[in-house]
């Protein structure tokens, strides 16, 4: 069963708050209460939603972000794509067309960490180049999620 309009209002109201309960959702948008826990089970289900937490880095001590351009020989992508996402402090891993083949985000306590970060992923099999750049401030607009 495709994704409606229905669906689509509850996704919104999650995306700007993944905390509310069904009985709040259900009040935003003058629906029941069932409706909307069924809408949401399934949506779950079929993965159209997951949930994340969004946590302040700075708060847990990881005092250093960075973005990672990665470049890697083209037959070894896939492999270095999934060893990526085993390397402690790499955050997000994304798969790019463009200036990289891979852009990872990486949080790390200090500038020596993503030394260590950069060196492991340089050793990941097929990877070619690093360029790191250190991330100085998240700027969020009006509807900005991670």
């Amino acid at each position: 069963m495709p994704v409606d309009e229905t669906d689509r209002k509850i996704v919104a109201v999650l995306d700007r708050d993944a905390s509310l309960s069904i009985k709040e959702i259900a009040r935003r948008l003058g629906m029941n209460e069932s409706t909307i826990r069924k809408r949401v089970a399934l949506l779950k289900k079929k993965k159209v939603i997951k949930y994340y937490v969004e946590i302040d880095s700075l708060q847990i001590g990881m005092k250093t972000e960075a973005s990672l351009g990665v470049d890697v020989e083209a037959s070894k992508i896939l492999e270095a794509g999934k060893r990526f996402t085993e390397i402690s402090g790499v955050r997000l891993v994304f798969h790019c067309s463009g200036e990289h083949d891979f852009r990872l985000i990486v949080w790390t306590p200090d500038r020596d960490g993503l030394s260590r970060i950069v060196d492991r992923v340089s050793a990941v099999d097929g990877v070619e180049k690093v360029l790191p750049s250190v991330i100085v401030e998240r700027i969020w607009g009006k509807d900005s999620k991670w």
